[in-house]
C-alpha cells in the first residue's frame, strides 16, 4: 500500500474507533443511563438499578459491576448513602455497591501489569484499599443470605489480597450453593485457576470444560472454555518470550489452534448459540468466542460472533494484542465487518 494508502486507511481506522463504545459491555440502555448519572455523581440512580435487580442474581452482577466502576474515587459517597434510617435491603444493595467499588479502586491502583511491574508503595496502597472491601461485602452477605453476588465480588477479594487456596475455594462454595451457573463467578474462578495466578494450565482447562457441561443450553457460560484457552495461548506465550524463545513465540499462535482445540470451542459455541436465551452476559462471551475463532482462522465464525456486538467492545481479550478498542476496530476490518 503507498504512502497516501496507508494514511486513508489510518483515518478509516481512526474513525471506526470513534464509533465504538468502550467498557460498556451491555444492550441496557437503563444500565447506560445509571452509570453516566453516577459518573456525575448522582449516586441515587446506581441504588435504583441494584434495587430492581435483587431477585436476578445475573443481572445484578452486572449492575453491581457497572455501578462499582462508574463510582471509582466516589467510596466515600457510596458509605454515605448508609444512614441509620437505611432499611436493611437497601443496606444490603449499599454495602454491596461500596465493596465492589472499593475492589475497583484497588484494581485501578495497582493496574493490568504483571506483579513485577507494580512498586513496593503502590502495592502498599493495593492492599490497603482492597482489605476495606472485606468488611462490606460479607455485611451485605449476611443481611440478604441467598444473594451470590457479594461472595462473587469477594473472589477479587481473595485473588488480590493472595489468600491461600482453601480460603478461595471457600467462596467458590459459597457462589455455587445459591447461583451455580452465575457467568462473572465462573469468570473469576478461571481467573483464580490461571498459572499466572498461582494454578495450572490443565486445572483452568478442566474447570473450563466443566463450565460448558453444565451451562443449560443456550447459555453463554459455554464461553468459559474461550476464556480459558485464551489465558493458556497468553501464558505460553508469556513464557516463551521470558525464555527469549521468541521464533517459536510467534509461531505459537499458528500451532496452537489445532482441529483439537478448534474442534472443542466449536461445540461449545453451538451449544449456546444453537437456541440461545437472552443473557446480560451475552457480548461478553460473543467477544470471547470472536476473539478465539478470529486467531483460530475461523473468519465465518468470528465473522457472525462480532457482528452480534455491534459498538460494544469489552477489555479482554482485545487489551491481550494493544489498546482495546483499537485492537477490536482492527479485527473489525480484517472481517470485512468495517
Amino acid at each position: 500500500m503507498g504512502l497516501f494508502g496507508r494514511k486513508a486507511a489510518d483515518k478509516t481506522q481512526d474513525a471506526l474507533v470513534r464509533t465504538l463504545v468502550d467498557g460498556r459491555c451491555w444492550n441496557d440502555p437503563a444500565l447506560d443511563a445509571g452509570v453516566d448519572a453516577v459518573e456525575e455523581g448522582h449516586l441515587t440512580a446506581g441504588l435504583t438499578l441494584l434495587k430492581e435487580s435483587r431477585t436476578d442474581p445475573e443481572l445484578r452482577s452486572l449492575y453491581v459491576e457497572a455501578l462499582g466502576n462508574a463510582a471509582i474515587g466516589r467510596s466515600g459517597q457510596v458509605h454515605g448513602l448508609l444512614t441509620e434510617d437505611t432499611a436493611r435491603e437497601d443496606a444490603a444493595d449499599i454495602l454491596l455497591w461500596l465493596g465492589r467499588t472499593l475492589i475497583d479502586e484497588a484494581w485501578e491502583i495497582r493496574g493490568a501489569g504483571s506483579a513485577d511491574t507494580v512498586g513496593a508503595e503502590r502495592f502498599k496502597l493495593f492492599f490497603a484499599t482492597l482489605g476495606n472491601a472485606r468488611e462490606p461485602l460479607l455485611a451485605a452477605a449476611e443481611i440478604a443470605a441467598d444473594d451470590p453476588v457479594p461472595w462473587e465480588c469477594l473472589q477479587w477479594f481473595a485473588l488480590g489480597m493472595q489468600l491461600e487456596r482453601d480460603e478461595k475455594d471457600y467462596i467458590w462454595q459459597r457462589v455455587v450453593e445459591r447461583c451455580p451457573t452465575l457467568y462473572p463467578a465462573h469468570w473469576g474462578r478461571v481467573q483464580t485457576l490461571a498459572a499466572k495466578w498461582g494454578g495450572s494450565h490443565e486445572e483452568m482447562l478442566e474447570f473450563a470444560r466443566g463450565s460448558v457441561d453444565i451451562a443449560p443450553p443456550g447459555h453463554p457460560l459455554t464461553s468459559m472454555v474461550a476464556l480459558a484457552h485464551v489465558e493458556r495461548l497468553m501464558g505460553l506465550f508469556d513464557d516463551l518470550a521470558q525464555r527469549r524463545k521468541f521464533v517459536a513465540a510467534v509461531k505459537l499462535n499458528v500451532r496452537y489452534y489445532d482441529e483439537q482445540v478448534r474442534d472443542e470451542l466449536t461445540r461449545a459455541a453451538q451449544k449456546w448459540c444453537a437456541a440461545p436465551v437472552a443473557h446480560p452476559r451475552d457480548l461478553q462471551a460473543h467477544h470471547q468466542f470472536g476473539w478465539v475463532f478470529k486467531e483460530a482462522q475461523e473468519k465465518e465464525r468470528a465473522r457472525w460472533h462480532l457482528y452480534q456486538v455491534g459498538d460494544r467492545v469489552h477489555h479482554w481479550p482485545w487489551a491481550s494484542t494493544g489498546k482495546p478498542v483499537e485492537a477490536f476496530a482492527k479485527a473489525l476490518s480484517s472481517l470485512g465487518l468495517a
